[in-house]
């Protein structure tokens, strides 16, 4: 097989191209699966995202987007969403005036695009064949540096096999690019355009910025042109400004058979973090035309052959499972800025424009623990995002009548709730959208994050600085957020949504009372660990937060009398929901999703039992020691039988409660679910962009789930494996309290090795309830 993908390619592409096992390949052009595959194909390299569009156009259905981590706008949106900003991958290409668009030529041959996980670079070679019987085969490759993450690159060959004559090019910077392009409703143009040049000659440049907070951003982009001895054949460019759109022509002699190479070198900088972008910009065009595209490649595969040695995840016996765990991981640790506390990582990643790139609660508890554990760094670049709009959260809570902070459902770089009151469907239905109202789970969300990323990090330090005032700040939320019932002497908290967001508002979901429940406990935990370990810090903390023995008092005296529903037997969702209208799922589609019951159709779903997502069983799954392993089994039989998954974050988490209740064969069936979520398309909508928590769930589903990897609660890392029969070994790596471990699990051993050479303290660890120890 790989040799018939190689067979696609030149030389020197067949040369680049990794192992199978490393590859996404799409061998079939079909004009309808485009939107989907831009995404599926989307690159990122922390600073900045790129949908896989075609560069030489021609195509209908088609998202062109270059997105960067922070830049917002809003101008005539609902809300602030990350901004598309100039498409600088175009190189339309023309014979007589006739353009080679993908589209754009009566027949398209040996059609085939491979994205290589590996390396982190796009494949495509096809060959396009005119009316007149002219053929052209076309090959690319593309990439956007990991080394420097302000640059990106595309290499196109073009060789005419049965003609010869004069060919024309145009190197374009497109700044007419809108957000929504497909969606009259929705369009939004983000950027006006102040500056079109040619670079001092080098190029050509664009300069943008955003029209509600004049963000600049600088858009550069110079062409090589060589034949395959490397020998440059340009002779001449000219440079032209079309209203918005900075463009350099050029053409070529070509004889039949040869091959011109052309690379296509741009360079992307905002003012977020540069003085003068068009500076930036120069300065990086100047450094990367000089060092050349083969030089930043081999930069650029050097930092991700270090990307995956931390993160990789090696599942034999199960090829297909492989690649999809793999393509998740590509994904997410594609995605965030290692050298940025102020971004975070949005649910569609930067690889589409639903959800506006706005982060959720999939972040702390789906993407976050990834992250905690193969790349820490980048996990307190994360949790340091939350903390530094800490202070936003308190207006947020203020502005609500509350007390702490309440963190948004929907936050962009500024912590304003972004999620809208009021929204309109594509058919003009316009609705009421409660979601930030009533869905203040995300709060306690946040600080569960925190807690785990010092779990496993062991960063007391930031615990200390930082991480306490979220943990203080958020619990004075949940105390202001509960309500006193005389009547039942208990606290509750009315008018709230959980998890499973189809039953809006309730009163007292299960899920969100437990976790605030939680969240103001460990508060009081801390407090009293400070008290004691760190009385100074103790002082300190109750001077700035009015912090005394009553406080505490009172504090202790809510949390005995919170309503948590229930901790044992079947565990009711909220307030009512058993006498609500039920029928149990029976039916599933061609891709293992549950439909809707028949009967149930039609119906307003705040009458009905059926669940959009996991609700208690996410909260058996979060909270496991709270609840014993008979009272979790009777909770998963009886929602699994109700639960649609309509939301991607869902799968996942019923594939651990599965495992953990011994329920093997659902259990990969939703590990499927969501691990093949983009690849198959299974929700009908990976042309909006990658699903992040479905993919951080499902890295959690192999290693948390399959290979029962957790922290027991005197803080000791635990195993107790449960692998499939036909899975021989998982192996991965993970960063543990400073140290990267080794963790190879067979169907009957595990083994967990030491990585650096050097003298540390022993470690510790459990294996199905056994120690042993690392030296």
């Amino acid at each position: 097989m790989i040799k018939m993908i190689k067979d696609h390619f030149n030389k020197e592409l067949r040369e680049l191209i990794s192992a199978e096992e490393w590859l996404i390949v799409r061998e079939e052009y079909m004009p309808e699966e485009n939107l989907a595959y831009e995404s599926l194909f989307g690159l990122a390299n922390g600073r900045m995202g790129n949908r896989a569009a075609f560069e030489e156009g021609g195509n209908k259905k088609t998202l062109p987007a270059n997105y960067i981590h922070g830049v917002f706008d809003k101008s005539e949106a609902f809300m602030r969403e990350l901004a598309n900003t100039p498409n600088w991958l175009e190189l339309k290409m023309y014979y007589l005036r006739e353009p080679f668009g993908i589209e754009d030529n009566q027949e398209l041959n040996d059609f085939i695009s491979v994205l290589d996980m590996k390396k982190g670079i796009l494949f495509r070679s096809y060959t396009v064949i005119t009316e007149s019987g002219r053929k052209t085969k076309i090959e690319k490759m593309k990439f956007l540096s990991r080394a420097n993450s302000y640059l990106g690159a595309v290499r196109t060959y073009i060789t005419p096999l049965n003609y010869g004559g004069l060919f024309e090019f145009e190197n374009r910077i497109d700044g007419t690019v809108t957000n929504f392009a497909d969606f009259p409703r929705f369009r939004v143009k983000h950027l006006d355009t102040l500056e079109i040049n040619d670079l001092e000659a080098e190029g050509a440049f664009l300069k943008s910025e955003t029209r509600d907070f004049g963000m600049e951003i600088g858009t550069a982009a110079v062409v090589d042109v060589k034949n395959l001895a490397g020998e440059d054949i340009l002779k001449s460019k000219q440079f032209r400004a079309f209203g918005e759109i900075a463009c350099e022509f050029f053409d070529l002699e070509l004889q039949k058979k040869e091959t011109v190479v052309i690379d296509k070198l741009a360079a992307v900088c905002t003012e977020r973090d540069q003085e003068d972008v068009y500076q930036a910009c120069l300065k990086n065009i100047k450094e990367f035309k000089q060092q050349g595209l083969d030089s930043e490649l081999a930069e650029h595969i050097k930092e991700y052959q270090k990307m995956w040695s931390k993160a990789d995840l090696i599942l034999e016996g199960d090829q297909k499972m492989q690649q999809a765990i793999r393509y998740n991981i590509f994904q997410l640790m594609s995605t965030p800025n290692p050298d940025d506390n102020q971004t975070n990582v949005g649910a569609k990643l930067l690889h589409g424009e639903e959800y506006g790139g706005h982060a959720f609660w999939d972040t702390e508890l789906f993407v976050l623990p990834f992250f905690n554990w193969t790349f820490p760094e980048i996990a307190k670049n994360l949790v340091e995002y939350r903390y530094n709009l800490l202070d936003k959260a308190k207006e947020n809570a203020r502005e609500n009548g509350y007390r702490g902070a309440k963190y948004p459902w929907e936050s962009a770089d500024t912590g304003d709730e972004e999620c809208p009151a009021w929204t309109i469907e594509p058919d003009g239905t316009c609705y009421r959208c409660y979601v930030a109202d009533y869905e203040h789970h995300v709060t306690a969300a946040v600080t569960l994050g925190m807690a785990n990323y010092v779990k496993v990090t062991g960063d007391q330090r930031f615990m200390k600085e930082k991480g306490i005032h979220i943990l203080l700040e958020t619990a004075k939320f949940w105390v202001s957020r509960f309500s006193y019932n005389q009547e039942k002497k208990r606290y509750e908290i009315l008018k709230v949504t959980g998890p499973d967001e189809w039953h809006e508002p309730v009163d007292n979901n299960a899920y969100t009372n437990h976790l605030a429940k939680w969240n103001i406990d460990f508060a009081l935990e801390k407090l009293k660990e400070y008290r004691k370990a760190e009385p100074a810090l103790y002082q300190k903390l109750c001077q700035q937060y009015g912090i005394d023995q009553k406080l505490i008092k009172c504090w202790q005296q809510l949390s005995e009398k919170i309503y948590t529903v229930a901790d044992q037997g079947l565990i009711e969702q909220f307030e009512g929901y058993f006498e609500l209208e039920c029928e149990t799922i029976n039916e599933w589609d061609q891709n293992k999703m549950p439909l809707m019951p028949e009967s149930l159709k039609g119906k307003d779903k705040n009458e009905i039992c059926i669940l959009k997502q996991a609700d208690v069983v996410m909260l058996m799954f979060l909270m496991d020691d709270k609840f014993d392993l008979e009272t979790q089994q009777t909770n998963f039989d009886y929602y699994e039988k109700r639960t649609l998954h309509r939301s991607s974050l869902s799968p996942s988490i019923h594939c651990m409660m599965g495992l953990r209740v011994g329920d093997d064969q659902r259990a990969y069936d939703y590990l499927e679910r969501s691990a093949y979520v983009d690849l198959d398309n299974n929700q009908g909508n990976t042309r909006e962009g990658i699903h992040a928590a479905s993919a951080g769930g499902s890295w959690q589903s192999v290693v948390l789930g399959y290979c029962g990897m957790k922290i027991d609660p005197d803080g000791v890392l635990s195993f107790e494996p449960k692998l499939l029969a036909k899975w021989s070994r998982v192996k991965y790596s993970i960063s543990w309290q400073g140290e990267i471990l080794d963790i190879e699990v067979f169907e009957d051993d595990l083994k967990v090795s030491r990585r650096s050479s050097t003298d540390g303290q022993k470690i510790r660890y459990r294996v199905n309830g056994r120690e042993r120890i690392i030296n």
